[in-house]
């Protein structure tokens, strides 16, 4: 019946409206009813949350908003409540709704639940506490110990059920329009280190997990290629997973390829492990340059850009200080000083900045006796000017 009922309100309510709302988290309080919060952020990045119950325990839906919504925002957050209900109705739990609380006080962590039962977990202290670090810690305090759990008992389907459940409520990204900039939202930056720990789990088991779960597994790492800078933030430990096992390694890259191609998705991930897997500087090269520019360009788009700055910082780390310079001389994008200012560069580095920057204000100058690229170069001469007077204004004293 609660089945029917459902795919019955779901068939009846058909919109291509995109409702401007997104769901936060769930619990579910009776046999047959879920609170559901959702929220946006209003221009100022505060959250303004929505509260939704479900009674689907009769022959019609009975939903339940905390606050009025227009008709449509309303259909279309209990339609997007109803699928979260009939995709979780695909696995089983242990956990009764009555007693997820007292489980967590009591903090049974040698009670073995289903997969789904943790992911409600996790739900369940989001929408009482909140998505942040000490709810994320808390919640891997019954995961993880569950996960070694698992390999012990050699039971690879159920941690990967475990891992699926996971991404569906943690990979995602939103923008929110602010008044002078936009805010990604996401919460996996809660998540890194903890699933460090995980990959170094499946990748101490790989050839178990590919032989058992090859199909879950392909998809969990293409899932996390497509959220790139998720990817770039752990791609220490996923590089070395992807990496590991030749003939892995040959199926994972087909498989992403083909996933990327029916998708028709660009991905910087897959091009900058391709290039480390086949040895091929250049290729390495042009690939971190890409991480560069992807990376600049969020740190110019969003108000928040830390997680950005680190994957940077890490990428020249790593290739060197050579890399922005290259980079600038092939692009004259003057944003790549503005994004790594050229008062972090080492000393030896600050001349042949300043050659660049003076064959580029060349190029730019030359440029403006064309009216299609008037108003851009004027603005790169400018930015370019401002540049070298900030650094190089004792060089030009001298001179």
């Amino acid at each position: 019946m609660a089945r029917e009922c459902i795919e019955k309100y779901l068939a009846e309510h058909t919109s291509k409206y995109i409702g401007k709302y997104r769901c936060h988290s769930s619990v579910q309080t009776k046999k047959f009813e879920h609170k559901f919060r959702y929220y946006i952020l209003d221009s100022q990045f505060r959250d303004i949350n929505v509260f939704l119950t479900i009674d689907y325990s009769g022959e019609e839906i009975i939903p339940t908003f905390s606050v009025e919504l227009h008709e449509q925002e309303q259909e279309y957050i209990i339609k997007d409540a109803l699928n979260k209900i009939i995709y979780d109705s695909h696995y089983k739990t242990i956990l009764h709704c009555h007693v997820i609380a007292h489980f967590i006080e009591t903090h049974q962590k040698e009670t073995l639940l289903e997969p789904l039962d943790y992911r409600n977990i996790l739900d369940y202290l989001e929408y009482h506490n909140g998505t942040n670090q000490e709810t994320v810690d808390q919640f891997y305090s019954f995961l993880m110990p569950y996960l070694n759990r698992l390999i012990y008992n050699k039971n690879y389907k159920k941690f990967m059920d475990s891992i699926t459940l996971l991404l569906d409520k943690i990979l995602y990204e939103y923008e929110w329009d602010g008044t002078t900039a936009k805010y990604l939202d996401t919460q996996y930056q809660y998540h890194l280190y903890y699933f460090r720990e995980i990959i170094r789990i499946v990748y101490a088991n790989l050839d178990k997990f590919y032989k058992e779960t090859k199909e879950q597994l392909l998809e969990a790492i293409w899932r996390l290629c497509k959220l790139q800078r998720f990817a770039f933030a752990i791609m220490t430990d996923f590089g070395s997973l992807v990496l590991s096992h030749y003939h892995i390694t040959l199926d994972i890259f087909h498989y992403i390829n083909k996933r990327a191609k029916d998708e028709h998705y660009q991905s910087i991930v897959l091009p900058y492990m391709e290039a480390i897997f086949n040895s091929d500087d250049e290729a390495f090269k042009d690939a971190c340059k890409d991480v560069i520019r992807f990376v600049m360009n969020d740190m110019l788009t969003f108000a928040n850009h830390d997680l950005q700055i680190a994957i940077g910082n890490s990428i020249v780390l790593d290739v060197g200080y050579q890399l922005l310079i290259d980079l600038f001389s092939q692009d004259y994008n003057t944003f790549v000083f503005v994004c790594f200012p050229i008062s972090t560069f080492p000393e030896e580095y600050r001349c042949t900045i300043k050659k660049e920057l003076e064959k580029a204000i060349r190029f730019y100058a030359a440029r403006m006796e064309h009216d299609e690229y008037r108003l851009t170069s004027f603005e790169q001469v400018a930015n370019i000017n401002r540049l070298l007077m900030e650094n190089y204004r004792e060089d030009y004293r001298s001179e």
